[in-house]
């Protein structure tokens, strides 16, 4: 990968239905100029996401060294992740939202999401700094570097038509491995606020019994928790306790307490003191703070 503000050295896949979408959002995004750009037409012949992509890990000829950028038709990139993957550790998979803990909610996430329309638009979760690890992260965007798929054979399941195929990847990867999942704060914009269908709930059920006997149990950005039962139902009973002691966040909510909205602001309560400020830093044009419009 060179250097600047390009992505060379980038490949970014996506199975596609809306091919509009797909060429203002991915293809034709000026953040990914000098990427290659594979596309599967899902509308010519319906394949699950997991069999598409791994036609490609297939057919990659692995003397080019290259990042993958699996990412959906409705996500796009506000800025060139190619700088970010010119510094990032290719021994490590990359994802742009992901579960920090076991704890519902706990997710580590700084980025737009809107309807397919664009409309609701909102933005979600805190700034962070690095790259911080986490348990897994969500399956809009999934970045791997050939090298790393080559040493270890990596594979999606296939069995995985469309839920859950990340998270599944990502624990593979490490407990097979033990390959980290690490978080790239990149800024992006998901064109979607996801759908649970019944197969969710299905596919769940597939990776509770892969990963019976798992070494940890895995929160994931669906709030949902994957490994040995036993383990999960512990994790369950932490967490109502958790839920319990609700009373005494709230009292020490009154001496420090911050929370960032989805309109862009930062809400501060110090000692009983309330305070708003932008805090929308890289997505301020976008969230209209930029020539006086807010």
């Amino acid at each position: 990968m060179v250097d600047g503000n390009d992505c060379s050295g980038c490949v970014f896949v996506a199975v596609v239905r809306d091919h509009d979408m797909y060429a203002r959002l991915v293809k034709g995004n000026p953040n990914n100029a000098g990427g290659e750009f594979v596309a599967f037409d899902n509308l010519a012949e319906n394949l699950s996401v997991t069999a598409r992509y791994n036609s490609f890990l297939e057919s990659w000829d692995y003397s080019r060294e290259a990042w993958f950028v699996f990412v959906h038709e409705d996500y796009e990139f506000l800025e060139p992740v190619g700088p970010l993957l010119a510094k990032a550790d290719q021994k490590s998979i990359y994802g742009t939202c992901g579960a920090r803990s076991t704890r519902p909610g706990d997710d580590i996430v700084w980025a737009l999401n809107s309807n397919r329309d664009g409309t609701d638009l909102g933005l979600y979760g805190r700034p962070f700094c690095g790259q911080p690890t986490v348990l897994t992260s969500d399956c809009n965007c999934l970045i791997v570097h050939s090298t790393l798929v080559r040493e270890f054979g990596l594979r999606f399941d296939e069995k995985l038509t469309f839920d859950l195929y990340a998270e599944d990847f990502e624990i593979a990867a490490f407990e097979r491995f033990g390959i980290p999942t690490k978080i790239l704060g990149v800024a992006n914009h998901h064109y979607s606020f996801g759908n649970i269908a019944p197969r969710f709930f299905v596919q769940r059920r597939y990776l509770m019994d892969k990963y019976r006997d798992a070494s940890r149990v895995y929160g994931t950005t669906t709030k949902q928790l994957i490994g040995p039962i036993p383990l999960v139902l512990a994790v369950k009973r932490a967490n109502r306790r958790w839920g319990r002691l609700g009373w005494l966040r709230r009292i020490g909510r009154f001496f420090w307490y911050r929370k960032y909205s989805r309109d862009g602001f930062a809400r501060v309560r110090l000692l009983g003191l309330r305070l708003k400020f932008r805090a929308a830093g890289k997505y301020a044009r976008y969230m209209g703070f930029e020539n006086g419009r807010r």
